[in-house]
């Protein structure tokens, strides 16, 4: 096999949330008096963090202090919904079993807490050895040191490690850690991959196995 670590991002990746998000996002907009945005828009604002989205959501000229009630206010109410209507992209749970012997993991820059729920919820939790979320300590994609801990606690090298995400965030972090990158089109923003283009471009994941 090429790769000894094959590290998944979340969103857009292995599982559509597009709609839980924007629910949830305009639930604590709405809270604030602050005008929705539909589903397209709030996509747009997603892969840098929670505190990212909710910035990008509320909009210049606002205070740090209504950032903050409005980014509680999601953080809460996305953690009670963000299983309503997520499901995997498909192929995702046929392809992880046939990824072995690779060591899986899953890094995303979503708060760790709603990953685990969704991992658990839709049954891909046991196919990782390691998930990292984006408010740890190591901080959030595209700074290369949460994935750097993957590769060291699973042995690889990064040479020898796939990361597969959606986005140009997921680009960057490949190339700052010097593993390479699977970018899937079904994602959140493919139009990324204009001006990042990954190693490689995944239609399905069910491609994975062919290009391992």
């Amino acid at each position: 096999m090429q790769f000894d670590l094959i590290v998944f991002d979340l969103d857009g990746t292995l599982v559509e949330t597009r709609e839980d998000l924007a629910r949830s996002v305009n639930c604590a907009l709405e809270a604030e008096g602050l005008p929705c945005h539909p589903i397209e828009t709030v996509v747009r604002f997603v892969g840098d963090g929670a505190l990212k989205l909710v910035q990008r959501s509320v909009g210049a000229g606002f205070p740090d202090e209504t950032c903050q009630r409005v980014l509680a206010s999601f953080l809460e109410h996305y953690l009670e919904h963000c299983t309503d209507h997520a499901e995997c992209y498909p192929g995702a749970l046929e392809v992880l079993p046939m990824l072995a012997p690779a060591r899986l993991g899953v890094l995303t820059n979503k708060p760790i807490a709603p990953t685990r729920k969704i991992l658990n919820k839709l049954g891909l939790a046991p196919y990782f050895e390691d998930v990292i979320g984006g408010d740890g300590d190591l901080g959030r994609k595209p700074d290369p040191a949460a994935i750097l801990s993957l590769i060291e606690k699973s042995a690889a090298a990064p040479e020898r490690t796939l990361l597969v995400g959606d986005t140009s965030v997921d680009v960057l972090t490949a190339r700052n850690c010097g593993c390479q990158i699977a970018g899937v089109q079904f994602g959140f923003r493919p139009g990324d991959f204009l001006n990042y283009p990954p190693d490689y471009l995944l239609s399905s994941l069910l491609d994975l196995p062919g290009l391992l």
